[in-house]
């Protein structure tokens, strides 16, 4: 049993598929997927994951500061259009654009956190998003919106379009953040027949971070505990919180609210030294209850099956009064 729910542990909450949480996968192809986060869509069509595709080979070209493999991820009229509206033409161009800058910002990363994918036809994709580029040894960071189109070309998705929109001017402060995920703070309990997962969600008093504190129960007895902390990422700028168990599960996962729901994105990695990944959607349905859904789950080599769980919060006990004589 064990072993089974440590296989299917990798994120924050459910007890069918969160115990150990969610984090970085040594696999290099795994690690800049996490870089894409959510699309703002539980499921993407077929055609809708060749399209994600294009982005997540477009960042790891980036990240590995690659201008050739970027340019290779580009339309033959691709077009990149800056945040003061000048704009430059062609891969080739663009090619030179970016090799002057991985001279000069060595080892600059980016994260594209896409709003989802809106098809127009067979033939042309339009998505929205926030790219954050990070230049550590700088010490720098930007934040902007962008817009992306992609076209497809003799069967293969590429970008056409890579505009860029202001930088984004004074950021939130982290406890404000947070306070749309207030409604998690508090006890926790989601039961299943012989096992019950409880979580404890307090907010830091100084408003940085809230941190979960969990236990895995079966007969009585905890087999599995662990902490998480969900904070603002001071290095991209998202919200992710960071998960280590007693086992030696550990992981990280990005958080982007999602109309009245949450979406939770990430990788890990459990005890048994298992990669994973999934996708899940944390919607509040009541005072007092959480719907939990996982998706797009991969442990190993193996393809999980969808799950929706309901979380009931655990209230305090009232003491009771003593009768009057």
């Amino acid at each position: 049993m064990r072993s089974k729910m440590m296989a299917l542990c990798l994120g924050s909450f459910s007890l069918a598929a969160l115990i150990a949480g969610l984090g970085l996968s040594s696999s290099t192809a795994i690690q800049e997927a996490a870089k894409v986060a959510p699309t703002g869509q539980e499921k993407l069509s077929p055609e809708e994951v060749f399209i994600r595709k294009a982005l997540v080979a477009f960042v790891t070209a980036f990240n590995n500061n690659n201008a050739k493999a970027l340019v290779a991820t580009l339309a033959p009229k691709a077009e990149y259009i800056d945040e003061e509206s000048n704009r430059i033409d062609g891969p080739a161009k663009i090619g030179d654009l970016l090799t002057g800058f991985f001279k000069d910002n060595q080892g600059a990363q980016m994260e594209i956190t896409p709003s989802g994918i809106r098809l127009l036809g067979d033939a042309v994709a339009l998505e929205d998003g926030e790219a954050v580029v990070t230049v550590a040894n700088k010490n720098s960071q930007s934040s902007r919106r962008i817009s992306l189109v992609y076209t497809r070309i003799e069967g293969t998705w590429k970008i056409t379009s890579y505009r860029e929109y202001p930088q984004t001017i004074s950021p939130p402060e982290p406890a404000d953040r947070l306070k749309d995920l207030s409604f998690l703070l508090g006890e926790w309990v989601d039961e299943a027949p012989d096992s019950t997962l409880r979580s404890q969600f307090t907010l830091a008093k100084d408003g940085s971070h809230i941190l979960r504190e969990f236990a895995l129960v079966q007969q009585g007895t905890e087999v599995l505990t662990g902490t998480q902390r969900i904070a603002v990422d001071p290095l991209s700028g998202n919200l992710k919180g960071w998960t280590f168990d007693n086992a030696g599960g550990h992981g990280v996962s990005t958080w982007t609210p999602n109309g009245d729901a949450w979406l939770v994105s990430g990788s890990g990695v459990t005890a048994e030294g298992e990669e994973a990944s999934a996708t899940y959607r944390i919607k509040k349905i009541g005072t007092d209850r959480i719907e939990f859904t996982v998706t797009n789950q991969v442990v190993g080599n193996q393809v999980k099956q969808d799950e929706t769980s309901i979380l009931v919060r655990k209230l305090a006990r009232k003491p009771v009064q003593p009768t009057k004589p």
